[in-house]
């Protein structure tokens, strides 16, 4: 079976790297600085806080080793102790439903965005429904999604309604069709999709089906409505154009790019076509660091690739001259770049 292809992978791919394995690459690991900010949960969760709103983006903290694969469930202590509470966010965004970006997402809404809704496929909103309540309201992202007329592109195109606003109006979110990139076997291992709500969250890794990938341009609106900071995140490495942001006819830079590392090399002009196209301020690698169990403070390189020096010198060599490019460690802050005039 293929998952099982999979497993013996991962677990003849060796241990996971030191640091030291980045070379000359120093990962930023900043604290307590002023707003505005990323805070980084590692993997590809962020934290978003803007006026008096948040926004949370795949928050995942539980790291199960190899062999808990095969038996998930979320870590609650880890969560408790590494996710702040945040009452004041009012949207959670998830890109895909594979366990490492979903698992821990219905305990997050449940104990610490009391107030937040979620925006998702609608496969990983019958993920999220097996211990969520009717009570809290789930947003099929698929509906409004920026859809890709073709492999080729040239980009996604808008729909005329497919912005999510946020309850107090600071914030805005646009989902946009984008693809998972193939595994450590160049195989998508967990596709797949749900059609109903689960009744109770999946135990085997393979039954985190992925659902419709989204990619995530979210921006942080001023008093008066118009866009401060236009951010575009992506959880999964994707061949282009897929992810791509739409054009909306506003001659726009994205501000910040949220770039995942992990399977990069397994995807077509990723990710240089993505950032000619957008010509980003700032560009944060996550999904870079191991998580399959371990040390939460003794963060290690991603097992299996070898290649994270690479993509930094292509995304270095790719931005533009006033551009910079963060590498954070988990449970760091990334400081955004001051408001464009």
């Amino acid at each position: 079976m293929r998952w099982m292809l999979m497993v013996l992978v991962l677990m003849t791919a060796g241990c996971a790297q030191d640091l030291s394995e980045l070379g000359s690459i120093k990962p930023s690991d900043e604290h307590n600085l002023t707003k505005p900010k990323l805070e980084y949960f590692g993997v590809a969760g962020f934290l978003l806080r803007w006026r008096d709103e948040a926004v949370v983006l795949d928050p995942f903290f539980s790291r199960p080793s190899l062999l808990q694969l095969f038996w998930l469930s979320p870590d609650t202590q880890q969560i408790n102790e590494r996710m702040p509470s945040v009452p004041e966010a009012t949207m959670l965004l998830v890109g895909h439903a594979h366990y490492d970006h979903l698992l821990d997402v219905a305990w997050v809404m449940n104990h610490k965005t009391p107030n937040a809704t979620f925006y998702g496929s609608r496969t990983a909103g019958h993920i999220v429904r097996a211990e969520v309540p009717a009570t809290r309201k789930f947003e099929d992202a698929e509906a409004k999604m920026a859809w890709l007329p073709g492999p080729t592109g040239p980009r996604p195109i808008a729909r005329d309604d497919g912005w999510f606003t946020s309850s107090k109006g600071a914030i805005r979110a646009m989902p946009i069709q984008s693809s998972h990139a193939p595994n450590v076997t160049r195989v998508d291992l967990m596709g797949g999709s749900y059609n109903q709500d689960l009744k109770a969250l999946p135990k085997a890794f393979w039954n985190w089906k992925e659902g419709q990938t989204l990619a995530w341009l979210v921006d942080l609106l001023n008093e008066d409505g118009t866009t401060a900071y236009r951010i575009h995140f992506q959880d999964s490495s994707s061949d282009a154009p897929y992810g791509f942001p739409p054009d909306l006819g506003d001659d726009r830079r994205i501000d910040v790019a949220i770039l995942p590392v992990a399977s990069w090399v397994n995807v077509k002009k990723y990710p240089q076509a993505l950032i000619a196209l957008t010509q980003p301020r700032l560009v944060v690698l996550c999904h870079w660091e191991d998580f399959f169990g371990g040390n939460l403070e003794d963060t290690k390189v991603l097992r299996g690739e070898k290649d994270e020096p690479a993509m930094y010198r292509i995304v270095r060599t790719t931005l533009p001259k006033d551009a910079e490019i963060v590498m954070p460690m988990p449970f760091s802050e990334i400081a955004l770049p001051a408001i464009a005039k």
